[in-house]
């Protein structure tokens, strides 16, 4: 019994991920196996494990490589933190979720414990080039919401390389960016 020269065949169309190509692979391996019937020298069905190990390596190495696309670093810097109390809350916005969504396209809470003096040093990986913004609250009593006095906030917020000074609203494009490369970001906070 012989089998083909390459699993390509077998494998789904779409762009699949390294771990889901190699279960793909596998289920493809197993029902061929099951499909071909027994060993000509035992009468056994031939287990996965017997299939050429290259020929898996390879598929998924070519399928891996040919769909992969290249991310990304950003380390972000805030500076001027006035206390220790509450949370820093990160959110990250694209095009699609503009500022001010409710949670833009990721959110993350970095307790203060994490600070240096009156800064914060942080790095997060893996994000796509595309246009896109941060910006925090400083979450001072932890109730993940901006409080307001009468007419301006009582905590703290900062953006992606812009310092907010107008009276009005921030809007996305004061402090969007667009990601092509691992990226230093500094925010530097602001208290009314």
């Amino acid at each position: 019994m012989q089998r083909p020269n390459s699993l390509i065949y077998f494998i789904p169309s779409p762009v699949l991920s390294s771990r889901n190509l190699f279960i793909a692979t596998c289920l493809c391996l197993f029902a061929f196996g099951e499909m071909n019937g027994q060993s000509e020298s035992t009468g056994i069905k031939t287990p996965i494990l017997e299939t050429p190990k290259e020929v898996v390596a390879s598929t998924i190495g070519a399928k891996d490589t040919e769909h992969s696309e290249k991310t990304y670093s950003i380390s972000i810097v805030v500076i001027n933190i006035r206390n220790r109390k509450g949370v820093i809350r990160f959110k990250f916005y694209d095009d699609a979720t503009g500022f001010p969504h409710d949670t833009g396209f990721l959110k993350v809470v970095v307790p203060k414990t994490e600070m240096r003096g009156d800064s914060l040093v942080v790095t997060y990986s893996g994000f796509k080039s595309q246009n896109m913004g941060i910006a925090l609250l400083d979450d001072e009593n932890n109730n993940v919401k901006l409080d307001m006095g009468w007419f301006l906030p009582k905590e703290g917020h900062a953006f992606s390389d812009y310092y907010h000074s107008a009276l009005r609203r921030p809007v996305y494009k004061d402090f969007d960016f667009f990601l092509m490369s691992n990226k230093t970001v500094k925010m530097k906070m602001k208290y009314y």
